[in-house]
This record gives C-alpha cells, structure tokens and sequence, in this order.
C-alpha cells in the first residue's frame, strides 16, 4: 500500500506534540512537513515546540511558519492553562533548527 502524503498544520503545545508523536507511528504515513499557527499560544512558541520536539526525538522534517491569527477575529490564546509556551511547563532541550522560509515537495 503506497504511504498518504500529510502536512500536519497545528499550534504545538501538550496536546499537539502527542498528536505529533503518535501521527510519526502510523506507518501509512509520509509526513512531508509541520506548520505552526496560533492558537492556545502565540506563533512564536508553537513555532519553536515544534522546532525543539522535532530536533529532540530526531525527526527531520521542515517545519513551516503558518498565521499568527485568526482570519476574522482577534486571537485568543489560554496562557493561564498551557503555560506562556503552551507546554504547561514541560521543556524541551533547545535547538539550532530553524523554521524553513519556503516548503517545497
């Protein structure tokens, strides 16, 4: 059976980094990339959990910057649950990976 093609578009805090974690086992499965947007937290973190999980478990996929907001509404984000980077104080070792600025397949 030839693998699905997938682009994982999330706002990586606790919840999204399982959903990542378990999304690289399912071995029909080709996972060409992950983009960020806001969401429980700004882009800049959701951005950089990314980056700093991928890095972490040695996952090397591009990861791409996606919305910093809502199209039609301002953002709201939940700070006071997921913690200022959304990870509800569990950290991830830093990372010299960075975001691409063009995804191409």
């Amino acid at each position: 059976m030839p693998k699905i093609p997938v682009i994982i578009d999330c706002d990586p805090g606790v919840d999204d980094i399982a959903a990542l974690l378990l999304a690289r086992q399912i071995e029909h499965f080709d996972i060409k990339a992950v983009t960020t947007v806001a969401g429980n937290v700004a882009l800049e973190h959701t951005t950089q959990n990314a980056l700093q999980l991928l890095s972490f478990i040695g996952w090397d996929i591009p990861v791409g910057r996606g919305a910093e907001g809502p199209l039609t509404r301002p953002l709201e984000t939940a700070e006071e649950i997921h913690g200022t980077g959304g990870m509800g104080g569990l950290t991830l070792p830093e990372t010299q990976k960075a975001p691409e600025t063009e995804l191409n397949q």
